[in-house]
């Protein structure tokens, strides 16, 4: 997956479409340079994740602690 990286500006709380690495880079440091001169870049890198596959597995967790609960009450 290329657009996995989006940075946001320190200063302004802009940020970047995501992108790839050098993409994002490159779109904030002109920020910066347009909108911040002489403050030199900085802020936040967030990275989007794949897919976790869906939510089975918070389910199957769910019932299994479900009957543990209803074993547990029976006793």
């Amino acid at each position: 997956m290329a657009d996995k990286y989006r940075y946001r500006c320190g200063e302004c709380g802009y940020r970047t479409a995501w992108g790839s690495e050098s993409q994002g880079e490159q779109t904030i440091e002109t920020h910066y340079a347009r909108s911040h001169p002489h403050t030199p870049a900085g802020g936040v890198v967030e990275v989007r994740k794949g897919s976790s596959g869906g939510c089975s597995g918070c389910l199957v967790a769910l019932g299994v602690v479900f009957l543990l609960l209803l074993l547990a009450s029976r006793h």
